[in-house]
């Protein structure tokens, strides 16, 4: 699993305790799964030279929580998950987040944040965030050992 999904997933983790997550976008695509679970996915869209030790990765995600369906009436309705414990966790953390599985830590562009909930069986949460990453260095080998030769 990469790292940037493994972050999303941490973030929802924490927002969310209790949700099931899925990231298998062919198992999501069949509808092979029972709500409520929460669907993520990522996508990087660019990389850039950040200093000459570091790149910045920008990346989009996209988290789709499938609503439980519940008996009201005799007739089965979709009970709606709420995103305010998700919009409460990125304000407290100011649109920042340190996974806890690998520790890629990202910053949420928050103008990208979008929360769309017109479709009644489920509600999509899509924004835009971005982190550095190291240059992978050679490893050189250390001259641990200096033979002096006197003259």
């Amino acid at each position: 699993m990469d790292r940037e999904l493994s972050c999303i997933i941490d973030l929802i983790n924490e927002a969310y305790p209790d949700l099931a997550i899925l990231d298998s976008l062919d198992v999501w695509l069949a509808g092979k799964f029972q709500p409520p679970v929460a669907f993520v996915q990522t996508q990087e869209v660019t990389e850039r030279g950040n200093t000459l030790t570091s790149y910045k990765v920008i990346s989009d995600a996209g988290i789709v929580l499938h609503h439980p369906k519940k008996m009201v009436g005799g007739q089965e309705v979709y009970e709606p998950i709420s995103t305010e414990p998700l919009r409460q966790l990125l304000r407290r953390e100011r649109y920042s987040y340190r996974g806890k599985t690998d520790g890629l830590f990202i910053d949420i562009d928050n103008s990208t944040f979008r929360v769309r909930s017109d479709k009644k069986d489920r509600t999509e949460i899509t924004f835009r965030f971005e982190y550095t990453m190291a240059i992978p260095r050679p490893q050189v080998e250390k001259i641990n050992v200096f033979d002096i030769e006197e003259v």
